[in-house]
């Protein structure tokens, strides 16, 4: 039998303690353990020191994900409305989520060009406090993960996880295989970009003494770098801006995403260009399998009009240089 994967975030013994509860009373809990397990790594990445369920630490969860079905969400939503009662039932009040957030898609913080700076700011500036060679790389890798995340639009899972044969830095092509829905795609690098990528991979091959298989390694390079550890930076550097105290809905990894796709939008509509036209483009670029998916963010598109368009009109000088490594 192989062995059990251990719960790591703050609520690690309450999770345990609900799935030990669950199965002594004769529920088989395989599938709802693996939800638990993904609410575990979520926690760790959100919610920080928090130790009960609130409405607001909870609000990310219980969205719809992109290509996710409403069956899983369900599935996903009723889980943890399974933990709440456990918690409320051992003295830690919880917020216990309706079944009717199937229904409602994610509010999203987009970024205004203002708090990318200062984000792209705190990620430059970061060293970790330990005197570790490796970390120190690790920390030198985010400058470019981060603005890959944000220029390109890709998924933090697609970026952690790509090879370095993946990525053709002559002609500026990335290819994104097995990507969500087990869709492949190629993404194209705009040469500012490519640049720096080059740049940057010149630097990793002459730390590491070889050329890497992933293009971010993890800090033992044999792996990727961390998708869960990658999220957690995300919030530290979020939280070392001086809007973090400022928005009312903060922001995830997953924003900069968002955030790219409706600069694009508002971008076309500022130049006159049908976005209904552009809209295949788009979706295959962002490795959607239906429209829809993609159709979705022309509504963030319109709705941030009058605050993110005409904040950032010109896209140019969003984001620092990065002139070091």
């Amino acid at each position: 039998m192989s062995k059990q994967k251990e719960f790591k975030s703050i609520i690690a013994p309450h999770l345990q303690g609900f799935l030990d509860e669950k199965r002594s009373l004769g529920f088989k809990y395989e599938t709802q353990a693996s939800i638990l397990h993904e609410f575990d790594s979520y926690w760790i990445a959100h919610c920080s020191g928090d130790t009960k369920i609130t409405i607001e630490n909870i609000d990310c969860w219980i969205q719809k994900r992109e290509t996710e079905g409403d069956s899983f969400l369900q599935d996903r939503v009723s889980v943890i409305r399974e933990f709440s009662r456990y918690l409320n039932g051992i003295g830690i009040p919880s917020y216990i989520p309706p079944l009717e957030v199937q229904i409602s898609q994610a509010v999203v913080h987009l970024l205004t060009k203002p708090e990318i700076t200062d984000f792209f700011t705190q990620v430059d500036n970061y060293m970790p406090t330990r005197n570790d060679k490796d970390l120190q790389r690790v920390a030198k890798e985010y400058r470019l993960l981060f603005r890959f995340l944000y220029l390109e639009g890709t998924r933090i899972t697609e970026t952690c996880s790509l090879h370095t044969k993946n990525i053709d830095l002559d002609r500026g092509i990335v290819t994104i295989l097995n990507g969500k829905g087990k869709k492949d795609r190629i993404v194209y690098l705009a040469d500012d970009m490519r640049r720096l990528c080059i740049k940057y991979y010149n630097y990793l091959c002459i730390f590491l003494g070889e050329e890497p298989a992933w293009f971010f390694p993890g800090r033992y390079h044999e792996r990727h770098i961390s998708i869960s550890g990658t999220e957690q930076q995300f919030n530290e550097f979020w939280s070392k801006t001086k809007y973090s105290d400022t928005c009312s809905k903060k922001p995830t990894v997953h924003c900069l995403r968002h955030t790219f796709i409706v600069n694009r939008i508002n971008l076309w509509l500022s130049q006159g260009i049908s976005f209904e036209r552009m809209l295949p483009y788009l979706s295959k670029f962002l490795g959607h399998s239906d429209f829809r998916d993609t159709y979705y963010y022309y509504h963030y598109a319109e709705d941030a009009a009058k605050t993110i368009h005409e904040l950032d009109k010109a896209q140019n000088d969003v984001i620092p240089e990065a002139e070091t490594l």
